[in-house]
């Protein structure tokens, strides 16, 4: 088979040959032929670069077919591992790989509840603004992490602007001990 045929009206079993199948294409298996995994994977063939097919339509074989060495970390495919893969975060977390610049503010939405495990002030893209909503790090910190406030709230990476200081009086009531001088030295200078 020379590049890609799709045979979704044949029968799978007897078109298939790993041999023949122009790997680069790989993309296409577990979209259209996902019910037969067991035959077609081959983590060492798999063209990695569609890891996010792989997630989107195979996950329930993320035991099989995970591997953090050969998983391709760019935003997308972390993204779909994010939404399609929440149960096996503590298997698929990796610090080191993950791309903060892009997807930490869907982290810290998605697994706040897993903020002790991902938490690491040094890698947060503080004062950062995203795309949708021109919305913070620190923004989505007030507004999905206040649990973790006394962690999270540090003047050296923190820093105020009139929007968090609204934020933090609507969310952060309780820790108002914590935030109120920085506030007032905030509002004074100005």
């Amino acid at each position: 088979m020379k590049g890609f045929d799709v045979h979704t009206d044949s029968d799978f079993r007897q078109w298939w040959n790993p041999e023949k199948f122009d790997w680069t294409y790989s993309k296409y298996l577990p979209r259209y032929w996902s019910h037969h995994f067991e035959q077609w994977w081959d983590p060492d063939r798999y063209n990695w670069q569609s890891s996010s097919t792989l997630i989107r339509y195979c996950r329930q074989y993320f035991h099989i077919w995970w591997d953090p060495e050969k998983f391709d970390w760019k935003p997308r495919s972390t993204r779909f591992l994010m939404n399609y893969c929440k149960e096996h975060f503590d298997t698929w977390w990796d610090p080191e790989s993950f791309p903060w610049e892009t997807n930490v503010i869907y982290l810290i939405k998605q697994f706040n509840e897993k903020f002790e495990t991902w938490w690491d002030e040094e890698k947060l893209p503080w004062g950062t603004k995203f795309l949708f909503g021109n919305i913070s790090v620190e923004e989505i910190l007030i507004r999905y992490c206040v649990a973790y406030f006394p962690i999270w709230y540090c003047t050296d990476c923190f820093q105020l602007t009139d929007r968090l200081c609204e934020l933090l009086k609507m969310h952060c009531g309780d820790f108002k001990d914590i935030w109120a001088q920085d506030y007032l030295l905030y509002k004074l200078a100005k």
